[in-house]
């Protein structure tokens, strides 16, 4: 394993080489540079691979918070502390917009620096690498969880970054994308080769979207969708819009819908359609908050569970037998998901597996093959 680097940067050589030694003294597993000015700073930025810097803000030739802006101008991220003689409280504010991890106050607390720098770099060792999960549902899962970080997304020709915050997300940015156009290019599953990872780290970052998931990724969906579009229409002009394909979709859903209420009557509690893509219902009856995320979720994890412990995929559905005499079936069909909420009290299972369950499954298969 590498060992990771830890950048300090300050003006006072003294402090530098007492942060050294400190460092040094951590782990054998890492290794520590020394910048004695911004511009040293960037320097090695730019030829060596940092995974923390500790950044002194008033300093000759170049300042800390140049340092921050130049590469904030590059989108570069990477977890910064700083180190201040200042007020944190009176200087925090002002660095929201560059997602600083901590902050650290001169004289500095040998203690504390240890404790946050470790904690730091144990975040990075140990980031989650995601393949097999759409990002929709990667986001899905963390607001479901409520976690903090950075979403990192490598692909082709410009690389981004989500924030988030207790789930929420609070800032993304690829190149010089708006929010939304940003998440509906990283959303873009024909987008190959791509590799996403999760540093869970209290970055900080000025919250910068106040809407919901749903909201962002109902946008996204859309710009998506007319980018898609735009781009048929280029080749084909006669081709039938997306828009009118997805709304021709959602009524075949709706009739599958439709068609589950007659047979199953007061039994049916609540069901929904969606896609993993989108991670949103295309169709649905009573719908309940959170059902897709939570149908998603434990499909991505019986999936990995079947496929980690060598068992055979999984088949046309799969049932969960719920208290309050309820039973939840989810059948997954590619990319679509249809979830279902009985009343096992007034339908019996042998009625619900034999008569309506496999008419069910072939009707989805039939509706999603034509569209």
């Amino acid at each position: 394993m590498d060992k990771q680097t830890i950048l300090i940067v300050d003006d006072e050589k003294k402090i530098v080489e007492l942060l050294k030694e400190t460092i040094s003294k951590m782990s054998n597993e890492y290794q520590v540079k020394a910048a004695y000015n911004g511009k040293e700073a960037l320097d090695v930025l730019e030829k060596e691979k940092i995974d923390l810097v500790l950044l002194d803000i008033k300093m000759p030739v170049m300042s800390g918070v140049q340092v921050l802006t130049e590469l904030h101008n590059k989108k570069v991220w990477l977890p910064i502390i700083i180190l201040t003689a200042y007020n944190v409280s009176d200087i925090e504010i002002k660095f929201q917009e560059f997602g600083i991890v901590d902050y650290l106050s001169k004289p500095l607390d040998l203690v504390m620096l240890k404790s946050v720098v470790g904690q730091v770099l144990r975040n990075r060792e140990q980031k989650d690498s995601i393949t097999g999960m759409s990002l929709a549902a990667i986001l899905q899962v963390l607001e479901m969880e409520q976690r903090t970080g950075v979403i990192t997304i490598r692909m082709e020709d410009k690389n981004g970054r989500i924030f988030f915050r207790d789930g929420r997300v609070v800032d993304i940015e690829a190149g010089g994308l708006s929010v939304e156009e940003a998440l509906g290019y990283l959303l873009d599953t024909t987008i190959e080769n791509r590799e996403i990872s999760i540093e869970y780290l209290n970055h900080r970052r000025k919250e910068k979207i106040n809407k919901s998931l749903t909201e962002i990724l109902l946008e996204a969906s859309r710009l998506l969708d007319e980018d898609r579009k735009d781009e048929t229409e280029e080749v084909k002009a006669e081709e039938v819009s997306s828009e009118e394909v997805y709304k021709a979709k959602k009524e075949k859903f709706s009739k599958l819908i439709d068609t589950l209420k007659n047979d199953l009557g007061d039994a049916l509690i609540s069901t929904e359609i969606w896609t993993l893509e989108e991670g949103i219902p295309l169709a649905g009856f009573k719908e309940r908050e959170n059902l897709c995320d939570l149908f998603t979720q434990i499909t991505v994890y019986l999936n990995e569970a079947l496929s980690t412990s060598e068992y055979p995929e999984l088949g046309n559905y799969y049932i969960f037998n719920l208290e309050g005499k309820s039973i939840a079936v989810t059948i997954p069909v590619g990319e679509y998901f249809w979830g279902i909420l009985i009343d096992s009290k007034k339908t019996p299972l042998g009625f619900l597996l034999k008569v309506i369950l496999s008419r069910l499954i072939d009707s989805f298969k039939e509706v999603i093959a034509a569209s």
